[in-house]
């Protein structure tokens, strides 16, 4: 019988758990998944646990095809990863392996797949009614930013301009959506167009400031930060980190946790919270509303998609 293409697997947890027993200096372990919806473009995780109870969190990422991933993306993160955890900022880290390293692969029907362990945060998710939660939160995001000048990677990584953000899903976009909703997808062009002449446009100004730019989160959540008793946070899950723009990390978050459409109290503690640490300069700031337009496309291009589990109509059919 013919081998068969794959395009997703997901490792047994059993297996994952033999398989951190022999790369890892843990002792026995027990692996379970966590719940899900399944989509290609995410990541599995498991939550280990140690003899002694200790948490961990395994991540089984995927198959390097749909995100144009290659190891040194990887090893980016864990490197970054390493650096904050070195100067103190409360990010979920990477756990090293028995010999040294902190990035594995396992052989999976699709391809090799990259897994790596990090420590478990622990706590609350961010509370998107609590003042207090999100100037903190805007706070350690802005000393992440701030810390991060002073980084340098040895490992190459897709950076965030405006060619990943907006040129390639946009062909994406339009080499997959349906005939039968033009109108939807001139929409979509229009507006990524003109966010896009917004952004060349402030970028070009007097006002640009050199730290603007530099390795950033990429994918601030409220549902990836943990708040624990003493209200003190850890940052977890950067999968989308990289070079960009740290008014594009801004809106990212802005737009996924929706503060735009609450109350102004609540986005006003966000913003004094990163203010007190790192001031926005003008075109930083009004770079922002063009960049949530941009997060929107880089999202539509994204999840559309011809092929996986959610199948070809889960946001534009062919």
């Amino acid at each position: 019988m013919d081998q068969i293409k794959v395009a997703r697997s997901f490792i047994a947890s059993d297996a994952l758990a033999e398989l951190i027993e022999r790369e890892y200096d843990l002792g026995t372990v027990t692996c379970k998944m966590f719940s899900k919806m399944v989509r290609t473009q995410d990541n599995d995780h498991y939550q280990v646990k140690t003899a002694d109870g200790t948490k961990y969190v395994a991540r089984i990422y995927q198959f390097g095809e749909p995100m144009e991933r290659a190891e040194s993306d990887y090893l980016f993160e864990m490197d970054w990863l390493n650096f904050l955890k070195a100067n103190d900022m409360p990010v979920s880290y990477p756990i090293a392996r028995d010999d040294g390293g902190y990035l594995g692969s396992v052989n999976a029907p699709e391809g090799k797949r990259y897994y790596a362990l990090f420590s478990f945060a622990s706590g609350e998710a961010l509370s998107l009614t609590d003042e207090e939660q999100l100037y903190r939160c805007g706070a350690e995001m802005a000393r992440i930013h701030m810390v991060s000048n002073q980084y340098q990677s040895q490992y190459d990584r897709a950076i965030m301009d405006l060619e990943n953000l907006v040129d390639k899903p946009v062909a994406r976009i339009m080499s997959l959506w349906d005939e039968s909703r033009a109108d939807d997808l001139d929409i979509v062009l229009t507006a990524a167009a003109e966010a896009k002449e917004e952004i060349l446009a402030l970028l070009r100004n007097e006002e640009s400031s050199e730290d603007s730019w530099g390795p950033i989160g990429g994918d601030f959540h409220n549902a990836s930060v943990r708040f624990d008793k003493n209200g003190n946070p850890t940052f977890f899950n950067f999968d989308l980190c990289g070079y960009g723009w740290r008014s594009y990390d801004i809106a990212t978050f802005l737009l996924n946790t929706g503060l735009m459409h609450k109350s102004t109290d609540l986005s006003e503690a966000f913003f004094a919270g990163y203010y007190s640490v790192r001031e926005l300069s003008r075109n930083e700031h009004e770079a922002i509303s063009p960049f949530l337009t941009i997060r929107r496309v880089w999202m539509t291009g994204s999840f559309t998609m011809d092929q996986g589990m959610v199948g070809h109509t889960f946001i534009a059919s062919i």
